[in-house]
């Protein structure tokens, strides 16, 4: 089978390795498509995540600095144990299952988090098998698509609200199309790049706005609402002068949700000014989990429920631009690092 091998930063080959033998509980899938992750796995390609001189440790869910031997290092395999980090969004065939196995037959259309190579292995419990109405290439947006709707879970939006959705990527352009399916009479979106504005207004938002020809953003939300500002903000970008932004932007005594992961040191946030005269609220939404509130009825298997139906009812085929050949998956990742403007989201073929 072929697997994705860093040999340092921005360095990413394709080695043939043979292929793996089954458990009896387990599934050989071959790959038809997987999605690159914008975010997380970006900041592996750089070189830049913090696990590669940090720690996350379990028990204090804090990042502590660590032995060298507890951090990753070069080379990297994407067949390597413990390797989640090489993509987690697998759509493809089953092909063999284990004995044990009953409810997963060959043949079945089936998603999982698994890595970018031609050949998949895992437990039939970590498989989720696709509904027959999902088009296999939508099925490589579910992972986004659970920490979109955790988002719109932490930020409960009500009937008439006006919502704005700071960065238009793929989690963005999820959350527009659910913010509007919430009650949100009016949703407005910001990013940077004209493919992703267009595409939000093909996808139910009502108006866009890019900071790059906007001169103040918060300004014209609060045109557009009576000078009272957003009911929320859910701000995805992961930048921070995006953040500090969104507090801006956000009605007094209202909350940003901030799906982003924020780094280094948070030098362009300000909250000397709106974020302590209006007293916003900024909340914290991760993949993981939701609102403690609601945790008792909206588990993960619920939540997962939710998003393999709203596979079927969102709008995502326009958010697939890019579908590059796995063999040249150096140049693949090369166009997510370098030409952001021209991409929302990019996929492996196999």
């Amino acid at each position: 089978m072929k697997i994705a091998k860093y040999l340092s930063p921005k360095t990413l080959v394709v080695e043939e390795v043979e292929d793996p033998s089954i458990q009896s509980n387990e599934v050989k899938i071959k790959s038809i498509i997987s999605g690159i992750s914008h975010g997380t796995e970006m900041n592996v390609y750089r070189g830049v995540a913090p696990f590669f001189h940090k720690k996350y440790d379990r028990q204090t869910r804090l990042f502590i600095q660590s032995a060298q031997n507890d951090t990753w290092k070069y080379p990297v395999r994407s067949c390597d144990p413990g390797v989640w980090y090489m993509g987690y969004s697998n759509v493809g065939t089953v092909v063999e299952a284990g004995k044990e196995v009953n409810d997963i037959k060959p043949g079945d259309i089936v998603y999982s988090a698994g890595p970018h190579q031609s050949i998949v292995v895992k437990p039939a419990s970590d498989v989720i098998k696709l509904p027959d109405s999902v088009n296999p290439e939508c099925g490589i947006f579910l992972t986004n698509l659970m920490t979109a709707y955790n988002g719109i879970l932490d930020s409960p939006i009500k009937l008439g609200d006006t919502v704005v959705v700071s960065g238009l990527g793929v989690l963005g352009q999820t959350i527009v199309q659910m913010a509007k399916m919430s009650g949100a009479f009016q949703v407005i979106g910001i990013d940077l790049f004209d493919l992703r504005l267009q595409t939000a207004l093909e996808n139910g938002a009502d108006y866009v706005f890019n900071p790059m020809t906007c001169k103040d953003i918060a300004y014209e939300v609060r045109k557009l609402t009576k000078n009272k500002g957003a009911d929320l903000v859910i701000e995805v970008t992961g930048n921070q002068k995006a953040l500090n932004e969104a507090i801006r932007i956000a009605a007094p005594g209202t909350t940003v949700t901030a799906l982003g992961w924020y780094q280094g040191a948070s030098t362009n946030l300000d909250l000397s000014e709106e974020f302590h005269h209006n007293r916003v609220n900024i909340r914290s939404s991760q993949t993981g989990a939701v609102d403690p509130a609601i945790s008792h009825m909206w588990n993960r298997d619920r939540r997962l429920e939710s998003c393999l139906e709203l596979l079927s009812r969102l709008r995502l085929e326009n958010l697939l631009t890019h579908k590059v050949s796995y063999d040249n998956i150096s140049h693949a990742f090369q166009i997510v690092d370098e030409n952001p403007k021209e991409v929302i989201q990019v996929a492996l073929t196999y």
